[in-house]
C-alpha cells in the first residue's frame, strides 16, 4: 500500500483546487481568487468529543460535561479528565437515546408534552427506575427491544429507524457488569448448582474413552461449569451467552472451511467437546510474548501456556483423560480460553498472522491480493470520510477481493496525524497513518489486524477509541468483534461527490473522473456492497455457528465480563467449590484473599494467586493440580 499513488495517475489539479479550498476553510482565508468549490464538512473534536485521539471533557455527578479545554490528544493512557470509563460510556448511550428519540421524549418536552408523559430518555438511571432498562438483561430491555422492532421512534413519525450501531451503544452499556454495581445479572439464583473438578474430569474421561484412539488425541473440552457452580442457571439466557461467545470464538479461530459447533457432552450442556482438527488448532504455532518467540505442537497447547487457569491435574479421572488424549491439559473454563486466546498475539497466532511480516506482506503473501495492480484496473472500491465515529482523522474504507480463495478483504486507513493530509488532497496517493484490516476466513467469519502508519502489526491501537477498555485503546480481536457485531459497516463517502462537483475547478481529464466514479462508487451501491460481504459471508458463518446475527457481540461480552473484579462466588466456581466452602475456607489462602468475604478482588489478584488457592483447597478431591506444580506456584509466592 505504501506510496501507491507513485504508480498513479495523480489528481494534479484536483489535488490544488482542493487543497486550497481547505487551507482557506482551515485558516480562514478570504482571498477572492480562490476557485469556489464544494467544500467537505469537517468534524473535529469540538463536534464530537468521541473521536479516537480527543480528550474527553470532566463531567459532574449528573454527567453533564465541565468546562474544559478541548483538543487532540492520542489515548495512549486513560485521560486524567475525571471520566471514567463508566462517565464515557453511560454519556454515549444516552446521547443515542436523547439524539434517536428525543424530539418526543427529550428533557426539553415537559411531561405534559411528552409522548406517553416520558421526557427522560437521555436519563439511564430514570430508565432503570420506570423499567425500561433491565441492567445486564438489554435482550429484555424495553428500550432495546422497541428500537430493533423499529416501533421506536414510530414509523409515523417520519424519523429513521435506528441503526444497529446505536443499538448496540446502547445494548453494551447495558451489559456491562462493570457499569452496575451490587446488580446481579440475569438468571444468577441457582445457587444449588455444583459442579466440581471431580465431576468435570470424569464427564471428559468417560467421553474419550467412548471415541476411538485417533479421534482422542485430537478431542479437548471447553467448560462452563466454573460459571454453573457460580450459581449462573445452567437453562437461563445468561449461560446462553457464554455458550455463544464459545461457538464464535471457536469458529473465528479456525483456518477451516466449514463452521463447526462443539458438541456437548453433558445433559445441562456445560461442558463441550471439539475436535481441534475440525478448526486447524491441531497444526504448529509459534506466538510471541514481549518479543519471545516460543514454538509449540499445536494451538490448543499455546492457548494452555498462556492461559493462567489451565492447571494440569492428576487423579484416576485426570489421569485417564491425559492419556486419552495426549495433552496435559485436556479442559480449559470457557471464559478462561477467551480471555487469553481472543488478544493479542496469541489472537494472531490462532488465524495464522505472522506479526514478524507488515500488513502488507500478510495481504500479499498470505492473501495474494495486489492492491495497487487493484486500484490501477480498477478493480477495487473505496469511500472516503471526514466523519468517522472513531477516530479524529479522515477514514478511507478500501475493498479487495481475496484471490487465493473465496473472500474479501476491508481496509480503514486514518490519515498521517503529522502530516494532516485530508483525502481530498488525493484520493488514490494518501500516506496512511494507521490500519485496521477485517478479512474474511475461510469460514466466513472476520479476522482481524491492526497496523500502524508503517505496516507493523500492532496488538492495539492509538488511533481508535474504545471506550469499553481501561486505555481506551481498541484491541484486536475484542474491540473489533465488538464494533462489527453485525457485521461490516458502511460510511456516507464524500469524495465523490465533492470531486465530481469540482471537476471542472480541477480541471479533471475525462480518465480521472472515469477512475474515480469506478473506485468511489454512489453511496447506494457502496452501502449494497457492504451489506452483500456482511450477509454472504460473515451472517451466514455466524448463523452456522448457531450465534445470533443480532444484538451485543458475545465474545466482548464474556470477554469484560471475565476482566471485572472477582466476588465469593465467581472465585469459587473458577476453584471448583461452592461459594459457602469457599468462604469458609478463606483463611487457608493467602490474606489478600480475604476481600472475598463481603467485597471482591481484583481479577489479576485473583489469577496471581489462583494457582495456589487451588492447590490447597483441592487436597481432598480425587483430582487435584499436579504436585510439582503446586511446588511451583508455592515457591513463586516466595520470592
Amino acid at each position: 500500500m505504501k506510496n501507491q499513488g507513485n504508480k498513479l495517475m495523480t489528481f494534479r489539479a484536483f489535488s490544488i483546487g482542493i487543497s486550497a479550498a481547505l487551507l482557506a476553510l482551515a485558516c480562514g482565508s478570504d482571498d477572492k481568487d480562490t476557485p469556489e468549490a464544494v467544500q467537505p464538512i469537517r468534524e473535529t473534536c469540538e463536534d464530537n468529543i468521541l473521536l479516537a485521539g480527543c480528550t474527553p471533557p470532566p463531567v459532574d455527578v449528573n454527567n453533564v460535561p465541565i468546562d474544559a479545554p478541548t483538543g487532540p490528544a492520542r489515548p495512549t493512557t486513560p485521560p486524567d479528565t475525571g471520566a471514567s470509563v463508566e462517565e464515557l460510556a453511560r454519556g454515549q448511550a444516552q446521547n443515542v437515546l436523547n439524539s434517536n428519540c428525543g424530539q418526543c421524549h427529550g428533557p426539553a418536552l415537559s411531561v405534559a408534552d411528552a409522548k406517553a408523559g416520558m421526557n427522560y430518555i437521555n436519563d439511564i438511571d430514570k430508565l432503570v427506575t420506570n423499567g425500561k432498562v433491565i441492567p445486564l438483561d438489554s435482550a429484555n430491555s424495553l428500550i432495546i427491544q422497541r428500537m430493533t422492532n423499529g416501533s421506536m421512534p414510530p414509523v409515523q413519525s417520519g424519523l429513521p429507524r435506528v441503526s444497529q450501531n446505536d443499538i448496540n451503544t446502547v445494548a453494551n452499556f447495558i451489559d456491562n457488569p462493570a457499569f452496575w454495581d451490587n446488580v446481579d445479572a440475569p438468571d444468577t439464583n441457582c445457587s444449588d448448582q455444583f459442579i466440581g473438578f471431580d465431576e468435570l474430569y470424569r464427564a471428559v474421561a468417560d467421553d474419550l474413552a467412548d471415541l476411538d484412539a485417533d479421534d482422542a488425541l485430537t478431542t479437548r473440552y471447553i467448560s462452563l461449569t466454573n460459571r454453573a457452580t457460580a450459581g449462573v442457571c445452567v437453562t437461563g439466557t445468561a449461560l446462553d451467552r457464554d455458550r455463544q461467545a464459545m461457538f464464535k470464538l471457536v469458529n473465528a479461530l479456525s483456518n477451516q472451511t466449514t463452521v463447526e459447533q462443539p458438541r456437548p457432552v453433558d445433559r445441562d450442556q456445560t461442558i463441550y467437546a471439539i475436535d481441534l482438527e475440525d478448526y486447524g488448532w491441531d497444526e504448529p504455532t509459534t506466538v510471541i510474548i514481549d518479543g519471545v518467540a516460543t514454538d509449540f505442537l499445536d494451538k490448543w497447547e499455546a492457548i494452555v501456556a498462556n492461559n493462567q487457569f489451565a492447571v494440569p491435574f492428576a487423579g484416576d479421572d485426570a489421569d485417564d483423560a491425559v492419556a486419552d488424549s495426549g495433552t496435559t491439559v485436556p479442559v480449559m473454563f470457557a471464559d478462561t480460553l477467551l480471555d487469553t486466546a481472543s488478544i493479542g498475539n496469541v489472537y494472531y497466532a490462532m488465524i495464522d498472522v505472522d506479526v514478524n511480516q507488515t500488513l502488507d506482506d500478510f495481504i500479499l503473501n498470505d492473501l495474494q491480493i495486489d492492491v495497487v495492480a487493484n486500484l490501477e484496473d480498477e478493480d477495487q472500491v473505496r469511500a472516503g470520510t471526514t466523519k468517522s465515529r472513531i477516530s479524529r482523522q479522515d477514514r478511507v474504507l478500501q475493498r479487495d477481493e481475496i484471490n487465493v480463495r473465496q473472500g474479501v478483504l476491508w481496509q480503514s486507513f486514518d490519515f498521517a496525524d503529522d502530516q494532516n493530509e485530508s483525502i481530498f488532497d488525493d484520493p488514490f496517493g494518501f500516506a496512511e497513518g494507521g490500519t485496521e484490516a477485517i478479512f474474511t476466513l475461510p469460514n466466513g467469519l472476520f479476522g482481524f489486524i491492526i497496523a500502524d502508519a508503517d505496516g507493523v502489526i500492532k496488538e492495539d491501537s492509538d488511533i481508535l477509541l474504545d471506550t469499553s477498555q481501561n486505555n481506551f485503546r481498541a484491541v484486536t480481536m475484542v474491540s473489533c468483534s465488538n464494533c462489527h457485531a453485525q457485521g461490516l459497516i458502511t460510511v456516507e463517502d464524500e469524495v465523490r461527490e465533492i470531486a465530481l462537483a469540482n471537476a471542472l475547478v480541477s480541471e479533471l481529464s475525462r480518465d480521472e473522473v472515469e477512475q474515480l466514479e469506478a473506485v468511489y462508487p454512489p453511496a447506494a451501491e457502496f452501502a449494497r456492497t457492504v451489506e452483500a460481504d456482511s450477509t454472504q459471508f460473515y451472517k451466514s458463518a455466524l448463523s452456522q455457528a448457531g450465534v445470533p446475527v443480532s444484538g451485543v457481540d458475545a465474545i466482548s461480552n464474556i470477554f469484560l465480563r471475565f476482566d471485572q473484579d472477582v466476588s465469593l462466588a465467581t472465585a469459587a466456581g473458577d476453584l471448583g467449590l461452592k461459594p459457602a466452602t469457599l468462604e469458609n475456607n478463606l483463611d487457608l489462602l493467602d490474606p489478600a484473599l480475604a476481600v472475598l468475604d463481603g467485597s471482591q478482588v481484583d481479577r489479576d489478584d485473583f489469577a496471581a494467586l489462583y494457582v495456589n488457592s487451588l492447590c490447597i483447597l483441592s487436597v481432598v478431591n480425587e483430582n487435584a493440580p499436579v504436585q510439582q506444580v503446586c511446588d511451583d506456584a508455592e515457591a513463586l509466592l516466595l520470592q
